[in-house]
This record gives structure tokens, C-alpha cells and sequence, in this order.
């Protein structure tokens, strides 16, 4: 789906509206026809003139930030100057990320990121990535963001192959599909992640044991993460992290045991340039996307 939505500067989405971004007869000219009918719609609606618009696309965004040169789920759009269309057709600032850049925004100027000078957040779900911000600036040094961080292998020997092929790494343990392939074996039967998440966040069995698996799992990719980054504050997010309280423990108690030491250490040694590691479950939810593509329009024009 292609949503979309006014944002204020606080961070809340209003009129949100969203269209299929796919159809059986989809051209690129079409769908750009009905993105652009959608905007203008939406800003018909504004209560205060609009100073701006702001874009993220799942894929690797060109070093100008004009678009995507590699866009997995429409290609169609790779070396699209997505940017200078939308400027074009509406006369105003455009700013375009990608779409954990965008997420990662979000979190650090209206969730659980504020006030942090290091925030790393995870988004969780059918794939999975980190977005990383240093002193109020996304790291973008790979595709418009802080690269493939999701595919760090785990677990070298595994047979769990995730989509792009990498056997055993972190989106292939942590996905969505492995949780559904966990959850066919405890239950039984045929079972959807997103039902075995709600078990889970509700503190029913078998999901119980299934999310604090992936916990695991995830507190290993955020051990290894974090010796790179070193960030003060981690951040869940995206569809798995409404697993909950759950997922946060295992994931916590993992990163704990493997480098919770080092983390301390460090925090003892360094003074005033690193406090400590912080991990969190993000607290935006909804359209985050929307609200994240907005945030350098906010900072650009106070």
C-alpha cells in the first residue's frame, strides 16, 4: 500500500489516506497520476498552507536523495527522479528517505528517542533493518541509510534462508516467516505471525516461548549492532515489537549476557561520550513512515 497524510509539527498524522501502490495493470505514469490526485487532495484538507513533502520508499535511496536506485518491491521506480516530480508538480520543498531512515526519524524526534545522542532503532518485521542517528543525523553511507543491517549472519551453518538468500542471518531468524514456520511447530497448525505476536503480547503459550526465541535472537544482531554503533538507546519497532514486554526481556537479557559488561565498562571509562545502553520498545504507533518522511521538513523550515 502507498499511504499518506498530513503531518503536523508535532507529529501527528491527519486525513491519512492510503491507495494500492500495485494493480494488475500498474505503469509507473499511473501510478504517479494517482499519487499526485491523492496529494492535492490531501492538501485541499490542510488547515494551514503546506511547506513541504516528504517521500520514503522501501529500497536504497541515490546519494542526492532523489529517489530509489534499488526499490525491491517496485521496480519500476529504480533511477526515478521521484523528487524532482513532485517538485515540479507542486512548487514545494520535497525531501525523500528511505524507509527505516524515515521510522528511525520518527522514534528520535517524538518516541523513545528523544534526547538521545546515539539511537538505534530496529524495525521488525517481514524484513528487518536498523536506522542509526548521531547527534541529531541519520548515518546514511549505504543506499541512504546505514546499510543491510539485517542480514548479519547469526547463525552460519542454518538452513533458514532469508528472501534475498542469506542463510541464517538476522532477518532470516527474526522475520516474520520464521515466526510463522516456529509457530506451525509449537501449535501445531498452520498459524500467521501476526496472530502468534498478539498470543504472545496476551502471554499465551506456545507464542510465549516462540517470541523470547526471536528475543534471542535479536539481542545477539543488537550485541554485535551495538559494538558499531555504540548507541544510548535501542528501540523496537515495526509489527513483531507489539509482541511486547515478552520480546523487550528476552532481547534485553540476551544482550546482557553477551556484552552487557562491555557496554558498563565502557560507560565507566568514557566519561561524558557514552552513558550506557538503553533498550526500549519504540513508542510511536500507526503511520510512522508518514510521520518520519516529515521531520527534516520541520527542522528545515522552523
Amino acid at each position: 500500500m502507498t499511504k499518506l497524510g498530513l503531518v503536523d509539527r508535532a507529529g501527528r498524522v491527519h486525513s491519512a489516506r492510503e491507495f494500492p501502490t500495485r494493480s494488475s495493470e500498474f505503469t509507473r505514469d499511473a501510478f504517479f497520476e494517482r499519487l499526485f490526485a491523492e496529494i492535492r487532495h490531501l492538501m485541499s484538507m490542510a488547515p494551514a498552507p503546506v511547506i513541504g513533502i516528504g517521500a520514503c520508499f522501501l529500497g536504497w535511496i541515490d546519494p542526492a536523495r532523489t529517489g530509489p536506485f534499488l526499490c525491491m518491491n517496485l521496480p519500476e521506480l529504480h533511477g526515478t527522479n521521484v523528487r524532482g516530480l513532485l517538485e515540479n508538480e507542486f512548487h514545494l520543498p520535497v525531501v525523500v528517505n528511505d524507509d527505516v531512515s524515515a521510522h528511525t526519524l520518527a522514534e528520535y524526534t517524538y518516541g523513545s528517542g528523544r534526547g538521545a545522542r546515539r539511537f538505534l532503532a530496529l524495525a521488525m518485521g517481514t524484513g528487518l533493518a536498523a536506522g542509526v542517528i548521531i547527534d541529531g543525523q541519520p548515518l546514511r553511507f549505504t543506499g541512504g541509510c546505514c546499510g543491510d543491517t539485517g542480514h548479519l549472519i547469526l547463525r552460519p551453518d542454518s538452513d533458514i534462508v532469508c528472501s534475498a538468500g542469506c542463510h541464517g542471518c538476522g532477518e532470516a531468524l527474526i522475520g516474520t516467516e520464521n515466526i510463522a514456520r516456529l509457530g506451525r511447530s509449537a501449535y501445531g497448525r498452520e498459524i500467521t505471525a501476526r496472530e502468534l505476536i498478539a498470543d504472545a503480547r496476551s502471554g499465551r503459550e506456545p507464542a510465549v516461548s516462540v517470541m523470547r526465541e526471536i528475543g534471542a535472537y535479536t539481542g545477539e544482531l543488537l550485541a554485535s549492532l551495538a559494538a558499531i554503533f555504540l548507541p544510548e538507546v535501542i528501540c523496537l519497532v515495526g509489527g513483531t515489537a507489539r509482541a511486547g514486554t515478552v520480546l523487550l526481556e528476552a532481547v534485553r537479557a540476551r544482550f546482557e549476557a553477551l556484552v552487557g559488561t562491555y557496554h558498563r565498562n565502557y560507560a565507566r571509562l568514557a566519561g561524558d561520550y557514552y552513558r550506557g545502553v538503553q533498550i526500549r520498545l519504540g513508542e510511536l504507533t500507526g503511520e510512522t513512515g508518514v510521520i518520519g518522511s516529515t521531520v527534516e521538513l520541520f527542522t528545515t523550515h522552523p
